[in-house]
């Protein structure tokens, strides 16, 4: 199969990586059962006819095809390849994104359809492509995958059995640009990755890399309008701290699982920091010292105070850059506070602590790490069998859904076929009525030729 494709498309091969384990939901046991990946039910589901009989680079080449030339495929013929994507090869998987990017601009990718993410995320951990799958997900712009609860569950619960925080953390932040811990799992296995992520990285290797001063001459290009930058601080996020510390601030705040009231005050202190709501971490710590049963831990306050003193405060005075010239980053750089403004935090959060402390609401023995871990592996396996039953009953969905929407496609190509096909027999009707009628109005048609002809010469003379 990967030969056929590199064949047709040479210019899609993806150099190997070495040292990655293949993906086997069932291989060991974390957080998650080994019922939980519905595995069995998943291997059933393929064999669907829709979809058992489908050779992935025949296919994906059809579709390919259809994207270069008519601009667009429709989402059941992608949602059926999307259900090969488990026969992918390391060397396919460029070539594969590539259609997925085009698909994403075409009208028929909307609505966005669970049962595809589902599959292409299955497909690519089965291949071993977790990476790239991390990048689907993170541009959203690009390729517009969107999972259900139950597919970002199996995503974080595979990067967490390999250890990689890191990009589990990164899955979590999908639920939190969708503004939606509403599954308790998909709130736990959150918890679990951003704090795991947090404690095994260091806040100045989460901060961008400086922006590279451009040396020689500017290029100055003509545009037909000056477009104004816009960062709406929530989909336009793309610095880690920031993405961080607003998924820990909203798991804070969760009502799906009952979370302790002194882990809240933490993850919601510490995502103050990292998101440089520095205002909204202050005012948290007087509504924690003012409440009778309020605590907050010491490595919560280490992190808030770490992150405003390396935050890179702005002048107060500086000019604003001219609109012509402006950029996305002069426009979150406007947002930071001011020097003023940080020496004030300052101020105002050792004072705070300082009563904290006389008060006994800092906790100095709280260890992060561990309270989320036991927290998480104590209630996870409680939720699963909701989402197991409910997942199950999915599968059944999508196979009606799709064997319906083909069933459409199929009706649309027939009429289209029959309709092209009355357009041949008129074309062939008026040629023959043509014919016959011809000879009805020949001495007609002569008579009006010859007139045209004595119209421009008068002393014309026809002979019989």
């Amino acid at each position: 199969m990967a030969t056929s494709l590199r064949l047709m498309h040479g210019a899609y091969r993806l150099l190997g990586s070495t040292g990655k384990r293949a993906f086997s939901v069932s291989s060991m046991r974390y957080l998650l059962s080994e019922t939980y990946s519905c595995n069995e039910a998943w291997k059933k589901y393929l064999q669907d006819p829709t979809l058992n009989q489908i050779s992935l680079d025949g296919f994906s080449h059809q579709i390919y095809e259809q994207l270069e030339k008519n601009r667009g495929v429709s989402g059941v013929d992608i949602n059926v390849l999307a259900h090969q994507f488990h026969k992918m090869e390391e060397e396919d998987v460029e070539y594969i994104v590539d259609i997925l990017a085009r698909f994403n601009l075409c009208h028929s990718n909307y609505p966005r359809n669970d049962s595809t993410s589902h599959a292409i995320a299955r497909g690519f951990l089965d291949t071993n492509s977790g990476e790239d799958l991390i990048n689907l997900l993170s541009d959203r712009l690009t390729y517009g995958i969107y999972p259900n609860h139950y597919t970002l569950n199996l995503i974080m619960d595979f990067f967490i059995k390999q250890g990689d925080f890191h990009k589990a953390a990164k899955v979590s932040y999908c639920s939190m640009i969708q503004e939606d811990f509403s599954n308790p799992i998909n709130t736990l296995l959150s918890l679990q990755s951003s704090v795991q992520h947090l404690l095994t990285s260091n806040i100045d290797d989460l901060a961008p890399p400086p922006k590279e001063q451009s040396e020689g001459e500017e290029n100055w290009i003509k545009v037909d309008y000056i477009q104004f930058p816009y960062y709406d601080d929530h989909f336009d996020i793309k610095d880690e701290r920031f993405l961080l510390g607003k998924t820990l601030l909203m798991l804070g705040k969760v009502q799906s699982i009952g979370l302790p009231k002194d882990l809240r005050n933490s993850l919601q202190i510490i995502g103050c920091g990292l998101y440089h709501k520095f205002g909204k971490g202050v005012t948290l710590l007087k509504d924690i010292l003012g409440s009778s049963d309020g605590s907050i831990s010491q490595k919560a306050l280490d992190y808030f105070s770490e992150s405003l003193e390396k935050v890179e405060a702005r002048d107060p005075n500086e000019p604003e850059v001219e609109l012509a010239l402006r950029t996305i980053d002069d426009v979150i750089h406007r947002i930071l506070p001011t020097t003023d403004e940080k020496a004030e935090y300052q101020v105002e959060f050792l004072k705070l602590k300082e009563e904290l402390s006389s008060q006994g609401k800092i906790q100095t023995d709280f260890d992060l790490g561990k309270t989320v871990t036991e927290f998480v592996t104590t209630h996870v396996s409680q939720y699963e069998e909701p989402d197991i039953s409910s997942q199950t009953k999915l599968f059944n969905v999508w196979i009606e859904a799709r064997n319906n929407e083909l069933n459409e496609q199929m009706a649309e190509i027939r009429k289209k076929a029959r309709i092209e096909e009355m357009k041949k027999q008129l074309v062939e009707l008026e040629k023959q009525e043509e014919l016959l009628t011809y000879f009805d109005f020949e001495e007609k048609i002569r008579l009006h030729f010859v007139d045209e002809d004595r119209a421009t010469d008068p002393n014309l003379t026809i002979s019989k």
